[in-house]
C-alpha cells in the first residue's frame, strides 16, 4: 500500500490521466491502493500511434515533447470536466515518455508530463542514462512530487524543468461549448485575421496590413482556443503566441466554423487564405450535408460577414479566389487580393519544421 497515494486519494481533486510511452508504475501505484475511486476519473493508455491521433484528433509533430505532453493533459482536463462537471478541483495529467527499451534507441531518453487546471498549466520535463526499470521508478517519484506540487504546493525535486502559466485574461468559459469570446485590448471586431499563429511570421504581418489598406479598418488577429475534434489551447502555448503578437489586439474565440465566427463578430470581415475559403465552400466540410452548408451561408448573410481573399500557393502552384468555383451565395460576399498586391510563399508549418 503506498502511503503517498492514500494521502493523494484523501484531497479534494479529481482528475483523468492520459500517460504513454512510460509511467505505468505509477499508473499501477495509483489504482491499486484503496480509495483510487475518489480521486481518479479515468485512465487512458494511447499506447499505439493510431489512439494518440483519435485522442489528439491530430498526428503530433513529435510524440514524446513538451507540446504533446501538454495536449495530452488538456484533453485529459476536458474529459474530467465532462465526467465530473460541478467539481471544483479538477485536473488533467498528460505523460508521454522515451525510455530505455529492448533495442537501440536513438536521442535522449526524455520523459515530458503536464498537469492543467481550469486556472494554469504546468509543463515538466526531464531525462534518463539509465535502464528500463531504473528510468520507469524515476518517472515513477517525479510524477508523484509533481501531484503533490500540484495539490499541496511541495517543492519538486531536483532535475525536473518546469514551465508554468496563467492567463491573464478570463479565458476558462472559452473551454466550455457556449459561443464565447475575449480580446486582449479595446477592439470594434470589424476586421479580423483568424489563424494558429504558430508562430506569427511577416506573411500574416503584411497580410494585415493589405486588409487594413483594403477596408480602412484597424484589424485584430483572431486564436480558436477550443476546437471541437481536438484539445483546447494549453495556457503556455497560449502565452507563447500571445507574447509574439504584440502589435495588435488578438480575439480568443471557441468557434472554428466560419458561420459561428460571423455570429460571434456580426459586420466583420475575416481575411483569409484561398485554401481556407475553398474549404468553406465545400460540402464535404460540412459533413456532406448540403443543410448544413447552407445555414452556413444564410449566416453569412444574416450577420453580414465578408471575406478578404489572399491567394496561396497550393500543391506548388499559386492559386487566387478567381481560380474557384464557389457557390455563388458564399462567391458574393467574397473580394480578392490580386497577386500584384500580396504574394507570400511562406507557412508557419514550413518555419517549425
Amino acid at each position: 500500500m503506498s502511503d503517498r497515494a492514500l494521502a493523494f486519494h484523501s484531497n479534494p481533486w479529481q482528475g483523468v490521466f492520459y500517460v504513454t510511452g512510460g509511467g505505468s508504475p505509477f499508473l499501477a501505484e495509483m489504482l491499486s491502493t484503496p480509495g483510487a475511486s475518489a480521486s481518479v476519473l479515468e485512465v487512458n493508455v494511447p499506447y499505439a500511434e493510431p489512439a494518440l491521433v483519435s485522442l489528439l484528433g491530430r498526428t503530433p509533430e513529435q510524440a514524446a515533447s513538451d507540446v504533446t505532453a501538454r495536449q495530452l493533459a488538456m484533453a485529459a482536463f476536458q474529459r474530467a470536466r465532462t465526467l465530473a462537471p460541478s467539481h471544483d478541483s479538477l485536473f488533467g495529467l498528460g505523460c508521454t515518455a522515451s525510455l530505455a527499451t529492448n533495442r537501440e534507441k536513438k536521442g535522449t531518453h526524455r520523459a515530458h508530463w503536464a498537469l492543467q487546471t481550469s486556472t494554469e498549466t504546468y509543463g515538466f520535463s526531464t531525462t534518463y542514462s539509465a535502464d528500463r526499470q531504473q528510468e520507469e521508478g524515476e518517472l515513477n517519484d517525479q510524477l508523484w512530487a509533481s501531484l503533490q506540487h500540484l495539490v499541496a504546493g511541495h517543492e519538486l525535486p531536483k532535475g525536473i524543468n518546469l514551465q508554468t502559466a496563467r492567463p491573464a485574461l478570463d479565458v476558462t468559459r472559452l473551454l466550455e461549448p457556449a459561443p464565447s469570446r475575449v480580446c486582449t485590448a479595446d477592439h470594434t471586431a470589424h476586421l479580423l485575421l483568424p489563424g494558429s499563429f504558430n508562430p506569427l511570421h511577416h506573411g500574416h504581418r503584411k497580410m494585415m496590413q493589405v486588409a487594413e489598406a483594403v477596408t480602412g479598418q484597424a484589424g485584430a488577429y483572431e486564436i480558436t482556443v477550443r476546437n471541437a475534434d481536438k484539445p483546447a489551447l494549453d495556457f503556455i502555448s497560449l502565452e507563447e503566441r500571445l507574447s509574439a503578437i504584440a502589435e495588435h489586439p488578438v480575439w480568443l474565440t471557441n468557434t472554428p466554423t466560419y458561420a459561428g465566427k460571423a455570429e460571434l463578430f456580426p459586420g466583420a470581415t475575416f481575411a483569409i487564405g484561398v485554401d481556407t475559403i475553398s474549404r468553406v465552400g465545400e460540402v464535404r466540410f460540412y459533413d456532406n450535408r448540403e443543410d448544413l452548408m447552407a445555414e452556413a451561408f444564410d449566416n453569412f448573410e444574416r450577420f453580414d460577414c465578408r471575406f478578404i481573399v489572399f491567394g496561396r500557393t497550393v500543391d506548388g502552384v499559386f492559386q487566387s479566389l478567381g481560380d474557384l468555383h464557389l457557390p455563388e451565395q458564399l462567391a458574393g460576399r467574397c473580394q480578392e487580393v490580386s497577386e500584384d498586391i500580396f504574394r507570400e510563399d511562406v507557412s508557419s508549418t514550413a518555419l517549425r519544421n
